[in-house]
Parts: C-alpha cells; structure tokens; sequence
C-alpha cells in the first residue's frame, strides 16, 4: 500500500488549484501528493469568469487575458451601464487553467496523477485510507475531496442554472469589447427566471449564453431554440459561425454539505459549499479557500483545516433563493435596484463576500424592501 502525505479525490477546479498553491509553498511542495480523477488528462473545456482587481496568481499568463471594465443590464424597457471601480472582469479557458497546472505538475517528480476513480475514502486513527477500481488502495495523512455526489435525488429537489452558450463571429462589428452584458432579459412570460448572457471578445466575436433558473431539467434543444432566435435578432439575420459551445448546469443551494467523517478528509470545491448560493460563481472562491487552506496546513493546527461558510452570507444567499424559488418575475427588477443604488464594485465585493457588515447595511438600506421582506416574512432554507 503506497503512502503519501496529501490525496486529492477529484482533479477539477479546486484539486489542481489546491496543488498549484501547495507547490507555490516552501514548506509543502516537496510533500508526496497524489491525484486521483477518472477523466484523467480529458480536459474539459468551459467558461470560467471572476472579477478582482488584476488577474489572480494562478491565472494562466501564456493565453491571451480578456477583461472588461463595465457592465450592463438590458430589458425592454431600460438598460443600465456601469463602471466597476478599481475591478475587472476576467475571462478563463478552463482547458488553458487545466493545461497550465498540468505542466506546472511535470516539474515536480513528487506528484502522481492516476487515471481511476475512487470507490471507498475513510480514515482510521491518524490516517486516510482510499480505495480506486482498478488502482489498488493508497495511505495519506489527509484527503482533499472535490467529488460531489449527493444522495437521495438531492439535485432533483434543488434549485438549478441550467445555460447553453456559443462563441460566435459575425460578419459585421456587432459588440462593444469594452462591456459584457451581464443580463439582457426577454420579453416573455414564463414563470421561469431567465436572462442571456453576453460576453464579447471583440467587435464580431462574443460568447452568448441563455440561462434558465429551474428546479426542473430544461433540454439542450430548448436553450439552443432560445439562444438562436435571440442571436438571429442581435445580428439583424446575419450570418454567424459558431466556434464553441458550452452547456451546463450549476447548483444553486446553501444545503450542499457533505457528511463529515474525519478531520483528516476535507470536503472542497462544490462539495465544499464553495459555489456561490445566488450566483453559481466559483473559481474565485475556489482560489481564496485554497489559499487558506494552504496557510492552514502550513500552521499545522489541525482544528484550522477546514473552510466554514460564513452564515451572514448563506442567509443573505437564501433570501435571495427564497425570492427566485416563490416569486422569480421579481428577480428583474431586484437586480436592476441592486446595481442602480450602489456602485458596481461594492455589489462585486458583496457577491465575493469581501463586505463587511456596515458596507452591507449601507447597500441593502438603499434597495426597495417589499420583496425582501415578503421573503423574510416566508422565509426558508434553500
């Protein structure tokens, strides 16, 4: 049984962002690490985005960085522009984030990185024990577990972003390069939330994304309908190429909390609770609780290892959910007043969790209260 000091059960988002740091680290990048994941190097390829004041340390500088300075929100009757501050806007390839760390791994001969999944992750006194299909079983002073697996059909019961995006290039200068959209909302009368979602790399080239927010499975095919017909709108029936394609689905839920079996095996990434409730917005979580986590391990204070959300936010996150689940044709205008009221960059700080009370006291006094106390009057856990 071969031994190592650190086991990661899943090499996504937040397993290779936890290497990266741990092998930024004096003091732990000469530790034995080994990865476990099934897709092995099939590197998936998405969309991440994260806002903050430049691109975070991890960010792959080989690519090409695309960041934007306003945002806007567009309806029917209105749009609204804004500036956001001091922060940017940044774009990731996930394959160029996958591909960068990866590298960075070769350099290091005391990290493996097996293709296989697990099937059995328990501890026993002062140890991890993991077993994998076909790999045999591994030892480990402590597990990092990114795999999210919940039981009892619990995405079924659960709010969802259900989207489906494509990269496009027309024939003519269509975006403006300098803004994304962060929600262009239909006219329509579904008793649905949703919103496109417009992010442009150049004049004649942005990725456009529909987003549904259900509780039920929405089909490729009906994201693609919505999708295209707003497409053939925005370029006037011009022709476009599609040049990727993406879909996916985000869970949306303040519940996700895995059973905790040992201090020695640390739930992270969504299996974490890292996603943001309200928005599905990750990575830059996902690299704020690896650098912690970083500092935790290199403090040796066992009781300090783990990541605790914040319970000011999970309520602030449930009132918003309590909102999109009872009354969703209310969600429009509350993002509208969110941004109208407060400068752009103090609701970015918010929605990162970056606030401090008296700054989320200021903002939220500011918003029109009747749906925010209609929630809290029918208040639940989401």
């Amino acid at each position: 049984m071969e031994s190592y000091d650190y086991i990661l059960a899943g090499a996504g988002c937040a397993g290779l962002s936890l290497v990266y740091y741990m092998l930024e680290s004096k003091q732990l990048k000469n530790c034995k690490i080994l990865l476990i994941d099934p897709m092995g190097g099939n590197i998936p390829n998405k969309t991440w985005c994260y806002w903050s004041e430049k691109p975070l340390q991890i960010h792959p500088l080989k690519s090409e960085i695309f960041k934007w300075s306003n945002l806007s929100f567009r309806s029917d009757e209105k749009t609204l522009k804004k500036h956001l501050g001091d922060l940017q806007y940044f774009h990731l390839n996930s394959s160029d984030f996958f591909n960068s760390i990866l590298d960075k791994i070769q350099h290091f001969p005391n990290v493996t990185f097996i293709k296989d999944s697990v099937t059995d992750l328990k501890s026993f006194e002062d140890k991890v024990y993991l077993n994998t299909s076909s790999s045999g079983e591994f030892i480990a002073d402590f597990a990092f577990d990114s795999r999210l697996n919940p039981t009892g059909g619990f995405f079924d019961k659960h709010l969802k972003q259900i989207f489906s995006g494509w990269t496009i290039e027309s024939e003519t200068d269509l975006f403006d390069p300098e803004t994304i959209t962060m929600m262009d909302f239909p006219k329509n009368e579904s008793n649905k939330f949703h919103f496109f979602y417009l992010l442009p790399f150049t004049k004649n080239k942005a990725l456009v994304e529909f987003t549904v927010y259900s509780v039920e499975p929405i089909s490729e095919e009906n994201l693609e309908v919505e999708l295209r017909n707003y497409l053939t709108k925005l370029t006037r029936n011009q022709n476009f190429n599609i040049v990727f394609r993406e879909t996916g689905i985000i869970p949306m839920s303040t519940q996700i909390n895995p059973t905790i079996t040992s201090e020695r095996i640390i739930p992270i990434g969504t299996n974490g609770g890292w996603t943001k409730a309200s928005t599905g917005y990750t990575f830059h979580t996902i690299q704020k609780n690896c650098i912690q986590l970083v500092e935790n391990l290199e403090s040796g204070n066992l009781k300090e290892y783990r990541i605790f959300k914040s319970s000011r936010f999970n309520f602030y996150d449930n009132i918003l959910l309590n909102i999109a689940y009872k009354w969703p044709k209310s969600l429009q205008r509350l993002f509208f007043n969110l941004f109208e009221t407060s400068k752009a960059e103090t609701v970015l700080r918010f929605l990162n969790e970056e606030t401090g009370f008296a700054e989320e006291l200021k903002m939220l006094s500011k918003l029109r209260f009747k749906i925010f106390i209609k929630s809290l009057l029918k208040y639940e856990s989401h």
